[in-house]
This record gives structure tokens, C-alpha cells and sequence, in this order.
């Protein structure tokens, strides 16, 4: 604990500094804010302080456990993030709590109830790391975690959904190993909030201090408190982040401890099996606007395709600059062409998706693909999805049932028997990973025999190696068959995807088509404004601080409106957009506050101090200016 007044760095259990002697301020366990030493309850949040000086010695141990099994790729991450110390940060603040602890504890034995506790974090936590979330704090039998610091991720009230939904899984696995082992109870239950912290610096046994900002952690712990057994609560400002990701229920409004208005919750229910788009203003549509030589470009290729040449499209752009829109668009366009086309000419539409915390989960990528290839959702049991695949296999005279079931269906984690069975089990990873390229090499070719195969991977900057490595074999089938493949990225050089791009440019010659998306003109983007909001006569101010704020990307142009709307600034009136208010500045919205930091996040050092440097600064300078003050 760091003393206000000389400040010593003192242990956490200290409650007078040991270099200058004086009383030290209290920080409250349950939101992280500092208190006068002589305070009772929390300022920020009312929690009791009176026996939360120290954290008790069992309490600091089972957190050291828990920090010290963080995945070595977070936990060289986390490390990398201290220079960030002292930012505020929009974090999304997950707490999980077993229900009825003090009633459990009180009917066992003391040693015995700290080995099921211990169990039960051990066999939760994994989830929050799954996801790249870090453990702040224990409090008692519940645990409170952080998905967006020290760490930020643009999507980090999704990954802590996601984590919680596992938490539940694993629960509700552990609830009955407890009941058989010890014949109790056990049930946990979550809640979700976000909004901002101030994070301390991470010590080298990952542990950090934070001071929250208003009632982001306070609110979490609130949903924990009020959730029934074995569910997730999570307030508005979360679920306007999850809403087009996760099947939710509306709870209303519902009275919070400490909050004088009421908090409008919501109880997350199951993942959707097609998720909605996550970008975009809900009930708000513009045509695609400067993408007009972008969307020739593949119109040509999709000629060449219909023609019979297989060929590899690499579109690349920032986030936000409409990659995915662009697809969309061309996919619509590609479908309405085919009106009326015989069904044996018609396209087979491929998509595969990479998640933005899918790097260590081998072949997601590819299983993406292959699923889509034979029209399996992700949601699909297992029984469905092996009987899709044996028919899909046994169907095609060219191919060999057990050439190419087995390894698909073993990629797919299906469950095998008998012959199919034996043709896995002897194998070793690499020679896996060899007929699982053979087998999905067979299935395309044989279908694209059939009909002219699209397949787009998506976000490849997020692709897992493994997927990756199969790939890149696999482009060279664009040059033999009826196959249009497009790789769309961030340009992400030292992403592990990036591999599909530099081997595409080796292979493909004059059958690589690369697109790359720049800004938007202020032409096109005053055209989308206008579109948005079906306002040609918006007050310059208000537009131009859009513009300025937006600087050509259509995502932050959106985000700029959605957050003015919110605001109340531009307000529909008689079925019209209507400006309403003027504004002296245009902050930056939330949705982009997490994409950006987790850009700065990825930056050397260095780079992160001159960043730093020039915010200070201002918007604008030179860079003589800048190397002046760096001096300094």
C-alpha cells in the first residue's frame, strides 16, 4: 500500500507507513477507492471498511494461486501494460459469487470448505483467462475480474459474457462433483457492468491496485447480489455492448443498494446462433458510399468465377473502414445476379469467421469453414452435424468415405467407431494436421466440381497459426478449380493470419486481386451523414464535429451519432432526424474507446511514451515541436 504522504511503498496488511509514520488511507475491497483512515464505510460505494484493512492471509494466498496460473501469453501481456498505469480505463467488471457461502461453511469443516472454495476458483478462473480477463481481487467466496484492464480488447463486454457463460458451465459440472463428494449445495451467479477504472501498477505477481470511476465495480457486485443461482446479470450500459452477440431478457427496472434511481438489468440467456451485427445504427440505413472502384474490383473477380478461374481476393483495411460491409454488399450483389440462373450454375457462399480470442484455439478457423461448407450452424448437436457430414462424404462417387470422413469428423471433434476410428488414433498432431488438409482439399474439389465456390475468411488477423498453416496450403486450388478465395484483414504484419497475405502475393500472380480501403473523402463522408440521418440542411457545427471527430471512417461517423442521439443533440421528430442542440465538443464514444486502446496497447514502448507526449500537446503540431518537448 503506497502512503499519500511520502509515498512508501508499504505491505498491503500495514496500517501506518514504516517511512514517515503516518496513519495510511484505507482502501475499500469492494470498489478500490481510498478512504481517510479514520472512515468507517466507503465514500464511493457505503462497503464496510472496519474489517477491511487487510486482506486475510488465506484470501492472499488463494489470489497468489490464481495469478500465478495466468497463461504465459497474458501474463506477458499484463506486464507490458504497466506504463499505462494511472489511465482510466472502460473496463467491463465481472463478479461471481458462490450463493449461501456462510450458510455452507457454517456445515462443514473449516479446512474442508477452503479445499471446495479453493477447487471452485481453480476450476472458474480458467474461463476469465480463456478470454483474456484478469483477476482483480477475491472478497471472501467471490471473485471480482476485469475484461479491458491492465489489458484492453475492442471487445471486451463480449469476452467477459463469454466467460461467464462458461463460468456457469463449469458450476454447474463442479455443483455435482460437490453434492457426491460432500452432499451440499453449490450454485454460483454472476453480474456484469461497465464503465471506468483508474488501474494501478501491476506488481510482478500480476496483481494490481484500481480506484473505480463512479459505480462500475459498485454496480457489478449489485447485479451479482440481486441474480438468482446460477444465472448472469448484467446492467443497460453492458448489454448495449452484447445485445447483437447473446439471447437476453429484459428484467426491468429493479432497486440497487446505494443507487437512489432505479437500474434497468437484464438476464443474459444462451448465445445466438447468428449473431446480429454489432456495428451499424439499429434501425438506421446508408447506402455503401465511396467504395465505387473497390466494389469493380470484385465484380471482376466474380466474372472470372462464373468463367470457370478460380481466383484470391486480399482486402485490407483499418478498423472501421467498412471490410465487412463492403463483402456484404458484394455478396447481396452476387445473389441478385443469380436470379434465375439454373440451380447447377448457382455459387456455394462459404464464410469463416475468426474470433477476436481465438488464437489459441487450434483450427477454429478452418472448423468455421468447414461447418459452413457442409451448412451446420455452430449451434448444431453433435449428432446432427455427423449425420450432415456422412451424407454430405457418402453422397460424392470421387470421393473415399474413409479418405475423408474420419479426419473431418475428428476435426469437427465428432465422435468416431470402428474403421474411422482406427484411421485417427495412431496419428500424431502433424500427420493429423496432413489428413485433415487432404480430406478438405478432397470435399472442395469434389464440390466446386458441382458448383463455383466463394470462400471469405473473415478478420483474418485474428486467424489461429494452425488454421493458418492448412491454408496457405490450400490457396493454390484457386489456380486449378472454380474457387474464389477472400482473405479480409486488418494490416496486422506480425499477426500469424498475415501468412495468407505474403503467401497469396508468392502463388497467385496475376490471379490475386488486392484491395485496400482508405478513408473516406469528406465528400463521401458528409454523403453518409446525410444519409444516416436523412438531413441535407444538419448545422455546419454539429456536422463538421462529426467529420472532424470521424476523420473518413464510416464505424467512428456511426459511433459519433449513435453517441449525439444518446445524448439527445439530434432527435427524431414527425418520422425526421432533427438537430435540436448545439455542442461545444464531440467526445470519443465508448464503443471506440476500447478499439483504440487496445490498438495503443499493441505499440512498443517507445511509441506508447510519444503518443502519451503528444496528447498533451494538442490535435495538432509539428514535429519540431514534438521533438522539443520529448526532449525535456
Amino acid at each position: 500500500m503506497k502512503c499519500t504522504n511520502c509515498g512508501f511503498e508499504n505491505p498491503s496488511d500495514a496500517r501506518f507507513c514504516q517511512n514517515c509514520g503516518r496513519q495510511l488511507d484505507q482502501r475499500c475491497l469492494n470498489c478500490g477507492t481510498l478512504n481517510p483512515p479514520d472512515a468507517r464505510f466507503c465514500k464511493n460505494c457505503g462497503n464496510s471498511l472496519t474489517d477491511s484493512r487487510s486482506s486475510p492471509p488465506q484470501q492472499d494466498s488463494r489470489l497468489s494461486r490464481l495469478t500465478s496460473s495466468t497463461p504465459a501469453a497474458l501474463a506477458e501481456k499484463i506486464r507490458s501494460s504497466t506504463s499505462l498505469a494511472g489511465e482510466r480505463r472502460i473496463v467491463t467488471a465481472l463478479f461471481a459469487d458462490v450463493v449461501d457461502s456462510t450458510a455452507l461453511a457454517e456445515k462443514m469443516d473449516p479446512e474442508e470448505w477452503t479445499g471446495v472454495m479453493n477447487r471452485a476458483f481453480d476450476l472458474l478462473t480458467p474461463a476469465i483467462y480463456r478470454y483474456e480477463g484478469t483477476v482483480a481481487r477475491l472478497m471472501g467466496d467471490a471473485l471480482l475480474a476485469f475484461f479491458g484492464a491492465p489489458v484492453a480488447h475492442e471487445d471486451d463486454p463480449v469476452r467477459a459474457v463469454h466467460a461467464s457463460l462458461d463460468i456457469l458451465e463449469a458450476a454447474e459440472e463442479y455443483a455435482q462433483q460437490v453434492r457426491a463428494e460432500v452432499g451440499i449445495p453449490f450454485a454460483v451467479r454472476v453480474g456484469l457492468n461497465t464503465g471506468f477504472v483508474v488501474v494501478g501498477a501491476v506488481g510482478s505477481d500480476l496483481i494490481y491496485e484500481y480506484t473505480a470511476m463512479g459505480d462500475a465495480v459498485n454496480l457489478a457486485q449489485r447485479m451479482q447480489s440481486a441474480a438468482s443461482p446460477m444465472t448472469i446479470w448484467i446492467t443497460e450500459y453492458t448489454y448495449r455492448f452484447i445485445a447483437p452477440i447473446f439471447h437476453c431478457q429484459d428484467l426491468g427496472t429493479i432497486t440497487v443498494k446505494g443507487k437512489v434511481e432505479p437500474v434497468h438489468a437484464y438476464q443474459v440467456l444462451e448465445r445466438k446462433s447468428t449473431p446480429g451485427r454489432s456495428r451499424g445504427l439499429a434501425g438506421i440505413e446508408s447506402p455503401m458510399v465511396g467504395r465505387e472502384i473497390e466494389m469493380a474490383a470484385l465484380h471482376q473477380v466474380s466474372e472470372a468465377l462464373k468463367a470457370g478461374l478460380g481466383r484470391l481476393a486480399v482486402i485490407t483495411g483499418e478498423p472501421g473502414l467498412g471490410k465487412s460491409r463492403l463483402i456484404a454488399e458484394w455478396k447481396s450483389s452476387w445473389f441478385e445476379s443469380q436470379a434465375g440462373i439454373p440451380e447447377s450454375r448457382q455459387v456455394i457462399w462459404v464464410e469463416g469467421h475468426c474470433l477476436s480470442y481465438g488464437h489459441g484455439m487450434a483450427y477454429h478457423l478452418l472448423i468455421d469453414v468447414v461447418r459452413c461448407l457442409i451448412d451446420v450452424s455452430a449451434t448444431s448437436s453433435q449428432t446432427e452435424v455427423s449425420q450432415v457430414l456422412q451424407r454430405t462424404v457418402e453422397g460424392r462417387s470421387d470421393l473415399s468415405y474413409l479418405d475423408t470422413y474420419p479426419y473431418l469428423a475428428h476435426l469437427l471433434s465428432l465422435p468416431l467407431e470402428g474403421p474411422a476410428m482406427e484411421k485417427v488414433q495412431q496419428l500424431d498432431p502433424q500427420a493429423l494436421q496432413t489428413q485433415y488438409l487432404s480430406a478438405f482439399r478432397y470435399l472442395l474439389r469434389s464440390m466446386s466440381r458441382e458448383h463455383p465456390i466463394v470462400m471469405v475468411l473473415e478478420d483474418i488477423h485474428w486467424a489461429d497459426p494452425s488454421s493458418t498453416d492448412l491454408l496457405v496450403k490450400l490457396l493454390s486450388e484457386s489456380l486449378s478449380s472454380p474457387i474464389l478465395i477472400a482473405c479480409i484483414t486488418r494490416p496486422e504484419r506480425d499477426a500469424p493470419g498475415w501468412k495468407l497475405v505474403t503467401a497469396s502475393r508468392e502463388i497467385m500472380g496475376s490471379s490475386l486481386v488486392e484491395i485496400t480501403l482508405a478513408p473516406l473523402s469528406e465528400t463521401a463522408s458528409r454523403q453518409l451523414v446525410a444519409n444516416l440521418l436523412e438531413i441535407e440542411a444538419l448545422p455546419h457545427p454539429i456536422r463538421d464535429s462529426i467529420l472532424l471527430k470521424a476523420e473518413g471512417n464510416p464505424f467512428f461517423v456511426e459511433e459519433v451519432i449513435r453517441m449525439l442521439i444518446d445524448r439527445g443533440a439530434i432527435i427524431r421528430q414527425n418520422g425526421q432526424w432533427t438537430a435540436v442542440k448545439e455542442i461545444d465538443t464531440v467526445e470519443i464514444p465508448d464503443n471506440l474507446h476500447s478499439l483504440l486502446l487496445a490498438r495503443i496497447d499493441r505499440l512498443p514502448e517507445e511509441v506508447k511514451h510519444t503518443l502519451r507526449v503528444a496528447s498533451v500537446i494538442g490535435r495538432q503540431f509539428s514535429v519540431n515541436l514534438l521533438e522539443q518537448v520529448l526532449k525535456q
